[in-house]
């Protein structure tokens, strides 16, 4: 009498509950860069020159005298909603292949993954404008590199550039992005870790989190960039880089876009009928390719509207 063993009395198959996938994550672009829809492709949007709206006049109006005039300048900036999007394959022989419990992964897997290119260069245009110090009021380097954990100073690097900003505009900074490097270094110093834990032993606390930085630094949101990218060629293996880098962005953005408030920068989505605004669309079954095709897309830009309005700590993991 014989016994059916290993791979006799099991065919290896697929689990319909696991799968080994990377997906990016940690997208934070739209907390920078507010979202406000906009009904063209191209146009314009009113700026004020905060000079004029600050200036104190002369109010008094002598008896039977004119009210004293004023005036102030409006400018413009334009705007132009590129069209952002990606599309991937589900061919016939894919479809036919795969078996039941697998059909829908094979259109919401590349719906995922399109979606998640499409983020990964929304974050990295954010990115790239917000770090580069010509798009900013006033940026410096650290003294002492955040590396060193006890004789680094991350809290007056930061504090120094939110004073600069609300006395530069008269606007105090709500918001501090830590790239991710940053961030690590920050919540790991030895004084942030004592000032947020208060326990009288040097660095003997955990580390800090967002909302205690967030309490310390006086901002509403403490926001870290944790984003990466792979920079290398396609067919070359990869190399990853934080999108952020190990930065410091200082910013003021409302929570809601507004026309009595500025922000340091916004993301113009273009909303009008039919066009595509991060919806999936599936295209007719292509008889020459076999292949159904999906797409998703949709219109933006992304601006610096008050350059004034950020501040940069730069390369925090290297001293000057």
């Amino acid at each position: 009498m014989s016994y059916l063993q290993g791979r006799g009395i099991h065919v290896d198959k697929h689990l319909t509950n696991v799968a080994i996938n990377y997906r990016p994550s940690g997208f934070i672009g739209d907390q920078v860069f507010p979202i406000v829809p906009v009904g063209k492709q191209t146009d314009m949007i009113k700026t004020y020159n905060q000079a004029d709206l600050f200036r104190v006049e002369n109010t008094r109006r002598s008896p039977g005298a004119r009210a004293n005039k004023v005036s102030f300048q409006v400018g413009s900036t334009a705007y132009n909603c590129l069209n952002y999007a990606q599309a991937a394959d589900v061919t016939i022989e894919d479809r036919a292949n795969a078996d039941a419990t697998f059909i829908r992964d094979l259109e919401e897997g590349r719906t995922m993954f399109v979606t998640d290119k499409l983020s990964l260069d929304w974050e990295n245009r954010i990115a790239a404008q917000a770090t580069n110090t010509s798009n900013v009021g006033t940026s410096a380097a650290v003294g002492s590199a955040w590396t060193d954990l006890t004789n680094s100073d991350p809290l007056t690097d930061t504090l120094t550039m939110i004073d600069n900003i609300e006395s530069s505009t008269g606007y105090k900074p709500n918001r501090v992005l830590f790239g991710g490097d940053a961030w690590r270094y920050f919540a790991r110093n030895n004084t942030i870790i004592d000032k947020v834990n208060q326990t009288g032993v040097t660095g003997g606390g955990q580390f800090a989190s967002q909302d205690q930085a967030a309490s310390l630094l006086q901002v509403e949101k403490v926001l870290v960039g944790n984003a990466y990218r792979n920079t290398a060629e396609e067919g070359i293996g990869q190399t990853l880089s934080r999108m952020w880098g190990d930065h410091v962005l200082i910013y003021f953005a409302p929570d809601r876009p507004s026309i009595e408030l500025p922000s340091f920068g916004y993301t113009l989505r273009w909303n009008a009928a039919g066009l595509a605004n991060m919806t999936v669309e599936r295209h007719p079954f292509d008889t020459h390719t076999k292949t159904d095709e999906i797409e998703v897309g949709y219109y933006q830009d992304e601006l610096i509207t008050a350059s004034a309005l950020g501040a940069l700590v730069t390369n925090v993991t290297s001293s000057t």
